[in-house]
This record gives C-alpha cells, structure tokens and sequence, in this order.
C-alpha cells in the first residue's frame, strides 16, 4: 500500500449519511452504520459480530492444532470446516424501506473484515469521522465482524433527506439453512420403497419423511455425448468450438467419473420445503481425495413432474461413481435443506 493508493480509496467515497442503529437478530450483533453514495451508486452498510461463530472458529482451530491430518475424514470435513457459517441475519434482502421510501437491492456483499485489509481499515475511519457510533460492535476484533454493503438499485445523484427518526424496515426474500442428519439408508437401484423414511434434525430432534421413488445409475458420458450431438449446438458453435469444449468436459468427466462408472440418483418426494444431500458410507469414511479440475455441479431433474404421493419429484445425486452392476449402495441420508422465508426486519 502506498499513499497515491490511500488517495484513490478515499475519493471512492462521494457522500456519506449515518445512521448508527443497532439491533440483535438471533444473537447476532448488527450495527446500520449508515448510507454510502459512490458517483451513483448508492450503499447501505450494516456490520455484524456472532459471537457463536466466533466461538466455533475458536473451536476448529483448537481442534486442528491437536488433530493428526492423516486421520481426517470426508465426514469430518463436511461437519467442521465446512458447516462453520456465520448467521448473517441481512443476507437475503428483498428490498429496504426508510419511512415511506423503497429501495429495490441490486446486489448483497458480505465477507469478514480484516485488520490487514487497508480498503476496510479506512473505510471504517470515514465512518467514524462522520460520527458513527459502533454501539455493540466497538469492543470486538475487527477480524470477527462481517461487513454487510447492500447496492440499491438505480442511480443516485444525492443521498435522499429522511430524518434520525426513520423507521427502517428489511422485506425478506427466501433463505436455505443445512441441518445434520447422518442416517443410514441402504439403496437398491431399480428396487422398491413402499414406505415413507423417517429421520430427525441431530441439532434439534426434529422429525421429517423422505419418501424415496426410485434409484438408478447414471451414465454422464451417454448423457455428455447426447448433448454434443445435438444440431441445434451449432447455431451458435462452430464444430471446433464444440470439440474444445467436449475435451475439457471429458478431461474433468475422467477425474470425476471414469468411463464404466456411474452416479447414483435418488428420486423422492418430500415436505415442499425440504431437499436432501446423500452420500455414499465408503464416501463419508475415506480419507480426501483432491482433483486437479475440482468438482463438477450436476443439476438432475426427473422425467416425471409428481411422485406416488402426488407431490412434487425432486432428484438427488450421489456424486460418488460406482459399477454399473451395482445393485446394493451403503449410504446415508447425510444432511438436508429447508427453505424458509424470514420475518421482516423492522427498526423504529
């Protein structure tokens, strides 16, 4: 960092309106310091402490200084590192009200502020210098608080007047938690489910039912070369362009999914909220393993629109390869996801 660069930051900053609300959300900490205007672009900024999350960091990082590496698990990693989330109560806004006026979101930012970050540093200056008061926030580390920037959309030649008194209020879009469930669930692939699969939320003892349709293996590769096949590619690919682009495919299809192998997909019907993440055991219990090419999302959607129940068919896939005589898959039902729509957020 130099000087010329600390001036290119603060001239970013066209216009600032405090606001230095402070609320707690579910334990989580937040602090509407205020409205941010750059050339247009107009900004609400909120920080956030969750002093659970902090906690589990703690934990994680103590756990790994005593942990030996080698013993580490796929199982071990999707429970630790990877479910440490911070709850980020402004994350899923639709749109935000001061007193009478509305503001559509264009887009949420959100990341964990740092002392080594310069940009962030400064910026929490400019808002101290125009009288932010951090109630709530101003005794924890800078490292452990997320900054919120929340873009309205539209342009701005001004910060619109409103008063100290305003009432705020955040209209909330759809939002998705994960909870554990790690139930053994043994699969036959083209076999029958008569019966509705109960399990619970380990978190809470919560009881939901999976009623599974069908299991049968996928062949990516005969659905990769259907794809390719298709005419209608080369209305907008030349037939070079389409050989590029089915190499790189197969090159991360090899990694993932070696030719012979296939992925198991589970059809089911389920509360309308709900979606399901299976794993193979074998899976769950091995040791990592890294691919060059990383990992490859799948979208799976089934032939039929409702299930025996009636309900709507959702699809599930097992990105774990196995033969194709596969008859019996050992896994597990091992997390899921609802979908809930949060209560507003108001602030008289």
């Amino acid at each position: 960092m130099n000087i010329k660069y600390i001036q290119e930051l603060l001239s970013r900053i066209d216009e600032i309106k405090i606001i230095g609300k402070t609320i707690e959300i579910n334990g989580v900490i937040c602090n509407i310091a205020g409205l941010v205007r750059y050339g247009k672009k107009l900004r609400l900024i909120i920080l956030e402490y969750d002093e659970v999350y902090r906690q589990k960091v703690e934990e994680i990082e103590m756990s790994e200084l005593c942990e030996v590496r080698e013993q580490e698990t796929n199982r071990l990693i999707l429970k630790g590192r990877g479910r440490i989330e911070a709850a980020q109560p402004f994350r899923n806004i639709k749109s935000v009200f001061i007193d009478e006026m509305e503001f559509e979101i264009n887009v949420t930012e959100n990341g964990l502020l740092s002392v080594k970050d310069g940009e962030s540093v400064l910026f929490l200056s400019e808002l101290l210098r125009n009288g932010w008061n951090p109630e709530g926030i101003d005794y924890q580390s800078i490292d452990m608080l997320f900054l919120t920037s929340i873009e309205f959309a539209g342009d701005f030649d001004e910060i619109p007047d409103f008063n100290d008194n305003a009432k705020l209020h955040f209209n909330m879009n759809k939002d998705s938690s994960s909870y554990l469930v790690e139930q053994p669930v043994t699969l036959t692939v083209n076999g029958e489910y008569p019966e509705k699969l109960w399990f619970k939320n380990k978190e809470n003892n919560e009881e939901h039912w999976v009623q599974i349709n069908r299991v049968y293996l996928m062949d990516i590769w005969a659905d990769m070369e259907k794809s390719f096949s298709n005419p209608k590619l080369l209305e907008n690919m030349t037939k070079e362009e389409i050989e590029e682009a089915k190499r790189n495919i197969e090159k991360s299809f090899i990694e993932v999914c070696p030719k012979g192998m296939y992925y198991p997909v589970i059809e089911y019907e389920s509360e309308e909220d709900i979606s399901f993440e299976f794993h193979t055991k074998k899976f769950l219990d091995s040791k990592p393993v890294h691919h060059g090419n990383g990992s490859i999302g799948f979208i799976i959607r089934p032939d039929k629109s409702t299930g025996i129940l009636g309900r709507k068919l959702k699809a599930a896939i097992i990105q774990e390869p196995v033969l194709g005589n596969t008859d019996i898959i050992e896994a597990e039902l091992f997390q899921y996801y609802k979908t809930v729509t949060p209560k507003d957020i108001i602030l008289e």
